[in-house]
């Protein structure tokens, strides 16, 4: 899987919805879902994981394991929690929750914290495009 040009997608959608939010998730055939952060006028919980994994359903795969999440930025502990509810095998992130959190605000547990208290904990990789992932926040 060309990691990088998933997660450009994923910096594509930020920047069309004008948001430092996006992300995809591609299924093993390379078939894929994706969202953005919407406006708080759409709902508190609609982050851009969130909006990709409604979209789930979409996706041709036996098991939710088989899928991988690539986003903009590391996923908040809600997100985090419906990837691990989702069953998610693989979450990658561009920029981390210390440097989102420079810009704006952010609950500051990381994804990897919040797997570590769950029952099932996805491989979780940051730090891909981090540069051009952090440039969405200006």
């Amino acid at each position: 899987m060309d990691i990088e040009f998933w997660m450009k997608m994923a910096i594509d959608l930020a920047t069309e919805s004008k948001t430092p939010f996006g992300a995809v998730i591609v299924d093993p055939e390379g078939q894929h879902v994706s969202g953005y952060n919407t406006t708080i006028l759409d709902g508190a919980v609609a982050h851009a994981e969130i909006n990709a994994i409604n979209k789930i359903k979409q996706l041709d795969y036996d098991r939710a394991e088989e899928l991988t999440l690539i986003t903009t930025v590391e996923p908040c502990p809600m997100c985090m929690s419906a990837i691990i509810w989702a069953g998610i095998g693989e979450v990658i992130y561009g920029c981390d929750i210390p440097t989102a959190s420079k810009y704006g605000k952010q609950i500051n547990i990381r994804a990897k914290e919040v797997a570590a208290e769950s029952w099932y904990g996805p491989i979780i990789n940051g730090g891909i495009l981090a540069t051009e992932c952090e440039a969405l926040f200006n």
